[in-house]
């Protein structure tokens, strides 16, 4: 009777552990703690940043018809001055007036000047204004100037533009219409709108005195629109010209990409699990990434999915 009992005490001693080690494998794994991020829709943009100066776009520069000395200086830089106006009063120059200093001024003056529209002085002694505007540059009184240089230049401040120099690695993503976002030191809080209008067909680079050459650069020519107050000729501008524009672009943080193999992935959280899903990834933001194929917009994204985390994994949203 006894040994009866020993042996239906030990099968059922059996049973109680193969009944705990079948409940023991069956048992609900506990779920991955994680924190998520929503899967945003926002309007991306690509761009590049590059130098420029402000300029009038519509510009005149007058030329004496002879070399001559100023006698009297009619206006000022800065003043507005009408159609017809008399400008400047000159003597004829004797060749103690034509000094070399004077001559490399106004080599360097035709050079800068070799944008604006060029008008010839009919009157030997007399300049008078070509057109109506804003005196910005014009000779002092006995300053030399010189046949066929333009010493003046008469602006429409009304119409500006920036001059920018791209380096050539980015000339390529330039196109003209693009859009741009202006900025300059004396207004540094504000931003004025600004289109490409033109692009120079050839780089150009700048020699040194000492024979050096500097980095390739494409001059592009960018009307400025809406409002311009503050601004004026010769500011320094700093010019970001958006290449690219994705509007209505998917976008979730850096940190839920995650990289298994070849192919980029990101876990989204639904029902209470993890599901895995293959994106293809376009612009890196600031702090987010471009989804272009993959998720969809509001998804719920697992931040930093740890190397366990499988597709199907239960998860439990900390954050």
């Amino acid at each position: 009777m006894e040994k009866k009992a020993r042996m239906v005490l030990g099968a059922t001693a059996i049973i109680l552990c193969i009944l705990t080690f079948w409940s023991w494998q069956k048992r609900t794994p506990a779920p991955t703690a994680v924190r998520t991020a929503v899967a945003t829709v926002q309007d991306i943009y690509n761009s590049i940043t590059v130098s420029g100066k402000i300029e009038a776009a519509d510009s005149t520069v007058v030329a004496p018809s002879a070399d001559a000395v100023v006698t009297t200086a009619y206006a000022s830089v800065g003043e507005t001055v009408e159609e017809g106006d008399i400008l400047c009063v000159m003597q004829p120059a004797s060749q103690a007036n034509l000094q070399l200093q004077d001559r490399i001024q106004a080599a360097w003056s035709a050079v800068v000047s070799g944008e604006a529209q060029s008008v010839q002085a009919k009157e030997d002694l007399v300049l008078r204004a070509p057109v109506s505007g804003t005196v910005l540059e014009i000779p002092e009184t006995g300053e030399s100037v010189f046949a066929n240089v333009p010493c003046i230049r008469i602006s429409d401040l009304d119409c500006l533009q920036v001059r920018a120099q791209s380096p050539e690695i980015y000339a390529g993503d330039l196109k003209e219409g693009q859009r741009a976002n202006v900025t300059v030191s004396a207004l540094e809080d504000t931003v004025f709108g600004a289109e490409v209008k033109s692009l120079s067909p050839v780089a150009a680079r700048t020699i040194s005195l000492t024979g050096e050459s500097s980095e390739a650069t494409v001059e592009a020519l960018l009307d400025l629109t809406g409002n311009v107050d503050g601004l004026r000729p010769g500011y320094s501008a700093t010019v970001k010209i958006f290449t690219d524009y994705h509007p209505d672009a998917i976008a979730v943080p850096m940190e839920a990409i995650c990289q298994r193999g070849e192919q980029e992935y990101v876990f989204c959280v639904e029902n209470g699990r993890a599901v895995q899903r293959a994106v293809k990834t376009g612009y890196m933001l600031a702090s987010m990434t471009e989804i272009c194929e993959g998720v969809e917009a509001n998804a719920q994204v697992i931040l930093s999915p740890p190397d366990s985390l499988s597709d199907g994994g239960l998860v439990e949203v900390t954050a």
